[in-house]
């Protein structure tokens, strides 16, 4: 990421997780050290973003108008998988979709129907 005129370099959130997922153009163990250390505190504030699941949380998602059912659906699962709140785990499934899902509607569809089939 270049960095702004004279200004210092700010990485973006999504280039600390490539960064740890091993994705990113840092190959030396010292330089990703480096940057993880430099953001180290960013990446804690993060993670400690999410909050624990909620009855409260699930029966807002459960009423919301606003989301489709498959999707809410989907969501309260990804939530129980993760141990994260209800409405949190809508907002990332739904950021995911929209941002980062490379298959197409059918191939969803499809996983979907496989994660039914399962007891």
């Amino acid at each position: 990421m270049a960095a702004a005129a004279g200004g210092p370099c700010v990485r973006s959130s999504r280039e600390l997780w490539t960064i740890l997922l091993g994705r990113s153009a840092l190959r030396e163990l010292n330089q990703i050290e480096a940057e993880l250390n430099k953001y180290w505190q960013r990446l804690l504030e993060g993670l400690s973003y999410y909050k624990p699941p909620s009855p409260s949380s699930a029966e807002r998602v459960k009423a919301n108008k606003d989301v489709a059912s498959p999707l809410k659906e989907l969501g309260l699962r990804v939530s129980k998988f993760l141990g994260l709140d209800e409405e949190q785990s809508v907002q990332l499934l739904q950021c995911y979709l929209q941002e980062d899902y490379r298959g197409t509607r059918d191939s969803l569809k499809s996983c979907k129907m496989r994660g039914r089939a399962r007891p």
